[in-house]
């Protein structure tokens, strides 16, 4: 008779799509595994090929040690931008740039990207969300300041703000130099003209033109 699992679950940026105890309760749901279950009864590669196929793993390797005693070692995955679809079901992008569905585990706190039915009809390239995701994930100050993106037709990417009634049109994010050169123009921004004009003075901050900011007033 094999003990439980010891479960070795290793979770991306604290973001925890899944528990120990989840993980053991979906193996039993799918009745690869029981309490008591015998050493003989023990599909290890049954168990990782389904553990591999979850929405939320992305790696897993669960192999028998000495006597009664086997592990579980999981990497979850790790969502920078969630998706949210007028109609469908929204979906997260991870830090592979790939899809995946929503958990019922777990509601990570992630940068809300909108108006995207435009982009996926016309096939547009999920590389640049994840440049503006993983940019604005890494920063402390963007991570805490843009709540939402929406892209837009004409103006391409908008970052929402938390604070300030402004919008920050943002355009394309072709690159990651781009992506970089256009925070800092915020940033600058931000550090030389809000401190004397105050937040709730402008509507817009372009950030579209090369080597320069257009700001506008209200």
């Amino acid at each position: 008779m094999l003990q439980a699992p010891e479960i070795d679950l290793e979770v991306q940026n604290g973001v925890p799509l899944i528990t120990e105890a989840e993980l053991l309760r979906v193996l039993k749901t799918n009745r690869l595994y029981r309490d008591g279950i015998k050493k003989s009864e023990l599909n290890i590669l049954k168990i990782e090929h389904f553990l591999d196929s979850l929405n939320e793993i992305e790696s897993a390797d669960v192999f028998l040690a000495l006597g009664d005693r086997w592990t579980i070692k999981v990497k979850t995955k790790l969502p920078v931008a969630r998706i949210v679809m007028n109609r469908g079901d929204d979906f997260y992008i991870d830090n592979r740039q790939k899809l995946m569905r929503l958990s019922p585990y777990s509601k990570p706190k992630i940068l809300v990207f909108t108006g995207m039915e435009t982009v996926f009809k016309n096939r547009f390239k999920l590389d640049q969300i994840y440049r503006i995701s993983s940019y604005v994930c890494n920063d402390a100050f963007y991570d805490a300041q843009v709540v939402q993106v929406h892209y837009d037709s004409e103006d391409g990417f908008i970052l929402i703000p938390r604070v300030g009634e402004h919008k920050i049109i943002f355009g394309s994010a072709d690159s990651e130099e781009q992506v970089k050169q256009k925070f800092e123009k915020l940033t600058t921004f931000y550090e030389d003209v809000i401190p004397y004009e105050g937040w709730s003075k402008y509507k817009s901050i372009n950030l579209k033109f090369e080597n320069q900011i257009v700001a506008k007033k209200k």
